[in-house]
């Protein structure tokens, strides 16, 4: 019964506000921490494309998806390029650094017709499969410049993400895509975001907003839990605006440590 009133509060809250998901532009002559924040976010809205993806998979009108991934299609391929050139001029001859740029890059050229196309199972998969390399990309291609302030916005980015990637999975299930390993693979997303959120719950920038707002996220992702071990079957747009809520929480802390790395 508690279970059930939970389910019930959740769809009425969903029923409240509107969000769609917007790509930041790059943030000319901004400093490094603003510009990796906004690379951070590269690899977190490559999850919300995919997400809307799959929702215009599904059928969902929900918040628009087919809308929203169109603008954001064009908006993501003009800042993946801008990104890229910033990092490239950063790096200098690290050449490891500007390859791993490269190769990102060049998944998202694969990944973007397909995202422009009707959607299909065998591209859901084959685009899940290349975000997630390319997030390993972006990741590995500003590891020469991070520090430990820096890597700390890294972390809230893949706090981001955890929700998305159970949504994603949970959402192309119903749709009846057939995912390898599915239980392994959200039980090691899950396992991910505790140890994120402890590494970042025990970080000396804190102050008492962000603690809130961690321990809020804490709660929220309960439901991503719930969700996975439940046997009732959840709406598709239910689970959209929980990652999408999720999102927003985050984002609000990592926009503290931004400030406490400035």
């Amino acid at each position: 019964m508690k279970q059930l009133r939970y389910i019930l509060i959740s769809i009425f809250i969903m029923t409240k506000g509107v969000f769609s998901f917007e790509i930041d532009p790059f943030p000319k002559g901004a400093p490094l921490v603003e510009i990796f924040s906004i690379n951070c976010l590269q690899m977190t809205q490559s999850q919300q494309m995919l997400k809307a993806y799959v929702m215009i998979g599904l059928n969902s009108n929900f918040r628009n998806p087919k809308k929203n991934l169109e603008r954001a299609i064009v908006a993501y391929d003009k800042r993946m390029y801008q990104v890229k050139s910033y990092f490239d001029s950063k790096l200098g001859s690290n050449k490891t650094g500007k390859k791993a740029f490269l190769e990102a890059l060049d998944l998202w050229k694969q990944s973007k017709p397909l995202l422009e196309t009707e959607p299909t199972k065998e591209n859901a998969l084959r685009i899940k499969k290349n975000f997630l390399t390319m997030i390993n990309k972006l990741l590995e291609g500003t590891k020469p410049l991070a520090t430990p302030d820096l890597e700390l916005i890294s972390l809230t980015g893949k706090l981001c993400r955890k929700p998305f990637e159970v949504t994603i999975d949970y959402l192309m299930r119903i749709w009846g895509v057939h995912i390898e390993n599915y239980d392994k693979d959200v039980k090691k997303i899950i396992d991910n975001f505790h140890q994120n959120l402890k590494t970042l719950s025990a970080n000396k920038l804190n102050n008492e907003e962000s603690h809130k707002l961690l321990k809020k996220a804490e709660r929220e992702f309960k439901f991503f839990e719930f969700m996975y071990n439940s046997k009732t079957k959840f709406i598709p747009s239910l689970l959209s605006k929980k990652a999408d809520d999720n999102f927003i929480i985050i984002r609000n802390i990592k926009k503290i440590f931004k400030k406490q790395a400035q």
